[in-house]
């Protein structure tokens, strides 16, 4: 009788133990396993037009696919928030992320950085005003509509709001009479063409396209501030995309040279003379503004 009071109890505890490392070691694998697509798809931000996302998009899906034999298919998410959620359900293989969603999806589902472009180390923000506005600074502007891009963009939203705090010693909440996010850059801008608001925040590379490709006139708008410069968009992949994809991808942007008549044409059209190596460390200290504005998420 006492032999059983303590043999029934240890076959319990070892079932136990033993079952608990075999979901444990199961878990690992799942989650170190290896992901080999039969189409690679790339994610990119929607922080323009669908039209214009195609237009900027297809011709390096079309390069990509030439230099590496895959086949390639351009996802495009309906939001910001909806991209990180492809991305950690591995419906997504290669992410366009900005600044503030790959340092999120970065923490919370192991993204690794690839290439970024080389204007993407020293981006910037512009803060827009109407053409005829009689404002010369942001102090001039109290009590005036503002909009935002997305929650999630790093220059449509994040920096420009460390960049106020600052640098202007403003909090848009308490400062202007109405803060609204118009979801994309381009819309901003037209939002402040078309007097729904009387300032916003955009990406400098998009307003400078939109100058330069006709969508803005110009007289539509004036650029009253541009804030100084920080590190921006990087292509990411998961860490279980196949390790023989992840080079051959890289290998493909490292490769366009802007020498080349056909890699010039795609790079024009990525507002980029070259692509880089990309490394985490360039992205902690937007990580640690990010923290101090609690737009890390949960």
């Amino acid at each position: 009788m006492m032999k059983n009071s303590w043999f029934t109890p240890l076959i319990v505890l070892v079932t136990v133990v033993v079952a608990s490392v075999y979901y444990a070691v199961q878990s690992l694998q799942m989650r170190f396993h290896e992901i080999t697509p039969s189409v690679v798809r790339i994610g990119v931000l929607p922080d323009m037009s669908e039209r214009n996302l195609h237009q900027r998009y297809n011709p390096l899906l079309k390069y990509l696919s030439e230099e590496t034999g895959l086949d390639f298919k351009l996802v495009l998410p309906a939001d910001y928030e909806e991209l990180l959620y492809l991305f950690s359900v591995h419906e997504v293989d290669l992410a366009l992320f900005g600044g503030l969603t790959f340092v999120r999806a970065r923490t919370s589902y192991q993204a690794e950085p690839l290439v970024m472009r080389d204007v993407d180390t020293r981006f910037t923000s512009v803060f827009l005003v109407s053409y005829s506005s009689p404002a010369n600074e942001l102090a001039d502007l109290k009590g005036s509509s503002f909009a935002f891009g997305s929650r999630l963009s790093t220059s449509g939203h994040l920096m420009p709001r460390h960049f106020m705090q600052d640098e202007k010693q403003i909090l848009p909440e308490k400062f202007f009479g109405k803060v609204v996010y118009s979801g994309a850059h381009d819309k901003t801008a037209y939002m402040v063409r078309d007097g729904e608001v009387d300032i916003g925040a955009a990406n400098t590379e998009i307003v400078i396209g939109m100058f330069r490709d006709g969508r803005l006139k110009e007289k539509d708008l004036r650029i009253l501030w541009e804030t100084p410069p920080y590190p921006d968009y990087v292509w990411a992949v998961s860490r279980n995309l196949n390790e023989n994809i992840k080079t051959q991808l890289r290998d493909a942007f490292l490769g366009l040279d802007l020498n080349d008549t056909y890699h010039s044409h795609i790079l024009a059209g990525l507002g980029a003379r070259n692509f880089l190596p990309a490394g985490f460390r360039a992205f902690l200290p937007l990580q640690r503004i990010a923290a101090n504005l609690e737009l890390l998420g949960p």
